[in-house]
């Protein structure tokens, strides 16, 4: 098993972490729905957020009836989403040891 696969994970949505998860933005789906845009639109509003490739993102909290909102924090920002908004963000899971590492890295 290589150091990388180690401390990284599979790739997931960021809908799917759990509270307290740290992940990197893997990509934003441009998915579409009917002639007016409707998801197209949300895709590129969480890319002005700030939910571009290589982005630490960490879940903070998720509500109690349907785990909905969830707070997210990106870069030094907070965000509350909707489930079907989070599942259009593609995330790598960070393991612990990685985060260590990136911490002691920027010392």
């Amino acid at each position: 098993m290589s150091s990388q696969s180690a401390n990284f994970s599979l790739d997931t949505t960021l809908n799917c972490l759990k509270v307290g998860e740290t992940a990197l933005v893997n990509h934003v789906t441009p998915q579409f729905q009917g002639e007016s845009g409707g998801v197209s639109d949300i895709s590129r509003r969480l890319k002005e957020l700030g939910f571009v490739q290589g982005e630490q993102v960490q879940i903070l909290h998720k509500g109690y009836f349907g785990g909905e909102p969830l707070a997210v924090r990106v870069g030094q920002s907070t965000f509350a989403l909707r489930n079907f908004e989070a599942a259009l963000i593609g995330v790598t899971k960070i393991s612990a040891t990685a985060m260590g590492a990136t911490k002691l890295g920027s010392i």
